[in-house]
């Protein structure tokens, strides 16, 4: 586990774990070497407030149908953008990534660059009150976080999405008029 103080290096290798208590909004990231982040989810507002153990604060915001932001001082600066049902784009100034469903359990995600894959997201049967990260490369804290709050709370992002019509959501052919 690795946790550099600038955020550009700030990343995870190796394996941490998100949990929460049985329906908290607090949640925790920690690794070997002890907590990483504190994230406090507000249903409501359907954001979630990131803390670093080093003060650093941001913000994880839905941004219209499938977009998720990451918010520092009210300037984005990384993203995870919905694909598919079971596929997302989460990318930021330096890294890109697939987030990917292993699997139809739908509990199982992987971080992919292409086909190469560099980290995998475990949730238990049950809930994602525990996620598994195992990272074989660095990869950013900000995108796991944004891979958690994807898959862990999809219903999130499309509760703040303006009311479009289903076929004119990004990834839905146009229905024709005549």
């Amino acid at each position: 586990m690795s946790f550099e103080a600038n955020r550009q290096v700030r990343t995870i290798s190796g394996v941490a774990e998100l949990r929460s208590q049985p329906f908290s909004n607090q949640w925790l990231l920690t690794g070997s070497s002890g907590p990483i982040a504190r994230a406090i989810r507000y249903p409501r507002a359907h954001h979630s407030r990131v803390t670093l153990t080093d003060g650093t604060h941001w913000t994880l915001q839905p941004d219209g149908w499938g977009i998720v932001r990451a918010v520092e001082n009210q300037v984005p600066f990384a993203r995870a953008t919905r694909l598919g049902s079971r596929h997302w784009e989460i990318a930021g100034v330096a890294f890109a990534y697939d987030l990917v469903a292993a699997g139809m359990l739908g509990r199982n995600w992987r971080l992919r660059i292409g086909s190469a894959e560099v980290a995998s997201l475990r949730g238990n049967p049950l809930s994602f009150n525990r996620l598994r990260v195992e990272a074989s490369l660095a990869v950013p804290v900000v995108a796991i976080l944004l891979a958690w709050q994807v898959i862990a709370r999809p219903w999130e992002y499309a509760a703040s999405a303006p009311r479009m019509p289903r076929s004119e959501r990004p990834g839905r052919p146009a229905t024709k008029t005549t």
